[in-house]
């Protein structure tokens, strides 16, 4: 960084030494360009120098950590004015030194007569040279400089994680001045030289061999070639922030929402950023609440309900509801230590949530050592009845062929019913719960409790057995009346599978 920061203000020298020849070599007065180039040099060559080194050596500090990055903001943001003020502070000392030798030595000098100058052409002469020396070269400086800050405000981004505001600044402002200093100013000068010209008259004749209007076009020549550099400096400075904060995007776009875009400029494009870093971390929120979100259902669940994509207030609707529940478990529970239990469980509910997950089933909430899944809500699901039923039937083999905990075998129980019912959030203006509720919910908890009675594993009600009938081989166990209900259904227990 201090390499191009000293790279970039001592190339102010040749683009003055530039403007030296286009002047001078056409004014045909080749010893004068020499003069002034020497003169350039020590001033913005030796003497920039020298200045280049006070501007940068806290900035310098604070990138060696030499001091705290409370610093930073402060020393950062006073660069570029700071290196335009030096610039145009030679430019002008060189200027007011130029004129100042004309008039107090006035000499004999190739291709002009310096005591002959009328006064006139000392009013145009005048702002000319300091718009050429001084006001152009600080300008140019500005834009130069300014390119350099925001890669810096982008690397203090980075090592100090330094939050520059947004907003101060604006577009229209930078640009009402672009047009001052390139649109307006030059040609009020070139109207000034015609003027002063046509006052002269043919006494302008004598002061050079260039006519009046060649002596304009050379002017426009010196001046365009400070436009066109001036020109792609500015485009860069509005270019910069927005290719930085298009990086950032790309990446967000790939699903990266940890990044943060350095807000490198302070303008509209800065808010802009800033707003974009705002929605980054709303995203980031988001996307935390979906994972953890995640746990206690699907994935493709949390996506749904987190995009609003179902009706959270209430809705009627098909629903295949399934109840687990662990054959012993007071036994088990009174044989083990908590710290055992909790392992039990865990190892236990991983395999079993997993399975549900597996066939399109969502794990609504676990009780005690029961599991409450349902099917068909919230995503929706033709087959759920049938997905239902091969849920079960991969919990009972499962259970058959592995331990859980501490090698721990353990026989689970499971109902399946099928009805209408209704699915949304349920509990209280502080804690909700989405769930499933009616009638139907309570059949399949009875149908869970029935198989301790028959010393089964699977049953279903009648409504399930209406919907996976061709494809499953049932048995009908006849006609009961549960518990809490006054008519009877008919109960069902899976044979086997339908092979196709």
């Amino acid at each position: 960084m201090k390499k191009r920061y000293y790279l970039s203000m001592l190339s102010l020298f040749p683009l003055i030494v530039v403007f030296d020849f286009v002047y001078f070599v056409l004014h045909q007065a080749l010893d004068i360009f020499f003069v002034t180039a020497s003169v350039h040099f020590v001033l913005f060559g030796l003497l920039n120098f020298l200045g280049i080194y006070v501007l940068y050596k806290p900035i310098d500090q604070v990138l060696r950590q030499r001091e705290t990055p409370q610093s930073v903001k402060t020393r950062f943001n006073r660069l570029t004015w700071y290196s335009t003020a030096w610039i145009f502070l030679i430019g002008t000392f060189y200027v007011a030194m130029t004129l100042s030798t004309l008039l107090l030595f006035p000499e004999e000098i190739e291709g002009f007569s310096m005591d002959k100058i009328p006064p006139i052409l000392w009013l145009t002469w005048s702002p000319a040279l300091l718009f050429v020396y001084a006001v152009m070269p600080a300008f140019i400086t500005y834009f130069l400089i300014n390119d350099f800050h925001l890669d810096l405000k982008a690397k203090a981004f980075l090592l100090f994680q330094v939050a520059y505001p947004a907003g101060k600044k604006r577009i229209g402002l930078t640009l009402l001045l672009v047009f001052l200093i390139l649109g307006f100013f030059p040609p009020m000068l070139v109207i000034l030289d015609l003027i002063a010209v046509s006052i002269v008259g043919d006494a302008y004749a004598e002061l050079t061999s260039l006519d009046p209007l060649e002596t304009v076009l050379v002017d426009r020549v010196i001046v365009l070639i400070g436009m066109i550099l001036a020109v792609v400096l500015i485009t860069r400075s509005f270019t910069k922030p927005i290719d930085s904060l298009l990086q950032q995007i790309n990446k967000v776009r790939d699903g990266d929402y940890s990044t943060q875009a350095a807000v490198i400029s302070e303008d509209e494009i800065g808010t802009l950023t800033k707003e974009f870093n705002d929605m980054v971390k709303g995203l980031q929120e988001r996307e935390l609440i979906r994972d953890t979100f995640g746990r206690y259902v699907t994935q493709d669940v949390a996506t749904v309900i987190l995009d609003k994509k179902i009706n959270l207030e209430g809705e009627v609707r098909a629903c295949t509801i399934l109840v687990t529940d662990i054959a012993n478990y007071t036994s088990i529970s009174e044989e083990l230590t908590p710290k055992e239990i909790v392992l039990m469980l865990n190892d236990y509910f991983s395999v079993l949530v997993q399975i549900i997950q597996n066939h399109n089933g969502v794990v609504n909430k676990f009780i005690g050592d029961s599991i409450f899944a349902m099917f068909n809500v919230p995503l929706d699901d033709p087959d759920h009845a049938i997905n239902a039923i091969h849920a079960a039937l991969a919990i009972e083999k499962i259970t058959t062929t592995r331990t859980f905990g501490n090698n721990r075998q353990l026989t689970t129980r499971v109902g399946i019913n099928t009805g209408m019912v209704v699915a949304g959030n349920i509990g209280s203006a502080d804690r909700l719960e989405y769930t499933v509720i009616g009638d139907d919910v309570n059949v399949a908890a009875r149908l869970e409790q029935l198989n301790k009675q028959y010393g089964t594993q699977i049953l279903l009600g009648e409504n399930t057995y209406a919907m996976a009938q061709d494809s499953f081989h049932f048995i009908q166990l006849g006609d009961f009346q549960l518990k809490g209900k006054e008519k009877s259904i008919k109960v069902y227990k899976v044979n086997s599978r339908v092979h196709s």
